[in-house]
């Protein structure tokens, strides 16, 4: 890796957990308890890595620049990059990470005078007193200390950000959620009735989940994606929960190679209980991709076969993090059927 690249990362998570550090400090002493402050549940700050990259080169291009110059650079960029942060964590993420709504001279609660002015120093503390020893300690490090280092750390922030985005994304108000598992419900029962879906219930189908449990969960977090992206939830929800639609053990019985032809399987046994849209069948061809070969051909295909994936490997790996998402769907219908066993 490219020596620059390496330092370039290596600065970001490591000033990530130094401004983590930090803020923790600060907020802690001032609420007189521990406070976790961020959007992601580790021990460290975006906002600060990114901070301290945009002053390392601001020092470096600044360097024989006059005081009054830097003074403006640095509150430029510092007061800029909380600004846009505060928006992007507000309006994507509906999370306020802090709010200056209290303070004089404020704009919308995300930047105020005060501590612009705070955060000026702290860039002027930066290059005189923390940036000149930071240096110095880079060029000690090894290249292979600060690979694994910004290895370690960019991937534990990486799944953090995935699971507090999609999370995010995900999140519904107490109305739209009412009028989305009504939504699930009014569609899903008439499937769910049906004797034969019902049958799925005495086989089991990955480690800890009957087959019925498996496509309830598959079709309801499919469900919510497909909500999210204004696809089509009807056929999203009855592709999804007949997309495993056989009557065997497929650990111990059923024809070989079951992997690549279940959905065949699936697909005829479908079209016995009820007519299918071409979305539908493509759904349930298509879950199984790219054992398919054959890629979906529509958006909501895509998005069931994801979900079964990343429920198959849940299940497997026996991750519990995400239960509640998980088993809405059951309880949902359950709850609306009166059959605690459906």
């Amino acid at each position: 890796m490219n020596t620059d690249i390496l330092n370039i990362l290596f600065s970001f998570s490591f000033f990530s957990i130094l401004g983590w550090m930090l803020e923790v400090a600060y907020r802690s002493l001032r609420d007189e308890r521990f406070v976790n402050p961020g959007l992601l549940k580790g021990p460290y700050l975006i906002l600060y890595g990114t901070g301290a990259l945009i002053l390392m080169g601001a020092v470096s291009l600044l360097q024989e620049s006059h005081l009054f110059t830097k003074a403006l650079a640095y509150f430029a960029v510092t007061t800029g990059l909380e600004l846009i942060s505060g928006f992007i964590a507000r309006y994507f993420f509906h999370a306020s990470l802090w709010d200056y709504a209290d303070q004089r001279f404020n704009y919308k609660g995300h930047i105020c005078l005060k501590f612009s002015v705070y955060w000026l120093l702290l860039a002027f503390a930066f290059e005189y007193l923390i940036f000149p020893p930071y240096q110095g300690l880079l060029n000690q490090l090894s290249p292979v200390v600060k690979g694994i280092f910004a290895a370690v750390a960019l991937s534990i922030m990486l799944a953090d950000f995935l699971t507090v985005s999609i999370r995010r994304f995900l999140s519904m108000t107490p109305e739209e959620k009412t009028m989305t598992e009504k939504l699930f419900i009014n569609t899903a029962r008439p499937l769910l009735e049906d004797p034969r879906v019902a049958k799925l219930s005495q086989y089991g189908h990955h480690r800890g989940k009957t087959r019925l449990e498996h496509v309830k969960e598959v079709a309801y977090i499919s469900f919510l994606w497909g909500n999210r992206f204004s696809l089509d939830g009807k056929a999203i929800i009855r592709g999804a929960l007949l997309h495993d639609l056989f009557f065997y053990d497929w650990l111990r019985e059923g024809p070989r190679l079951h992997g690549f032809r279940h959905h065949n399987i699936a697909l005829r046994n479908a079209r016995e209980i009820t007519p299918l849209s071409r979305k539908e069948e493509d759904i349930i061809k298509k879950h199984m991709w790219p054992l398919t070969v054959v890629p979906p051909h529509y958006k909501e295909s895509l998005i069931v076969s994801m979900v079964d994936t990343f429920c198959s490997a849940r299940d497997y790996l026996g991750i519990k993090e995400h239960d509640k998402t998980a088993k809405a769907a059951a309880v949902c219908v359950n709850s609306e059927s009166g059959d605690k066993r459906v």
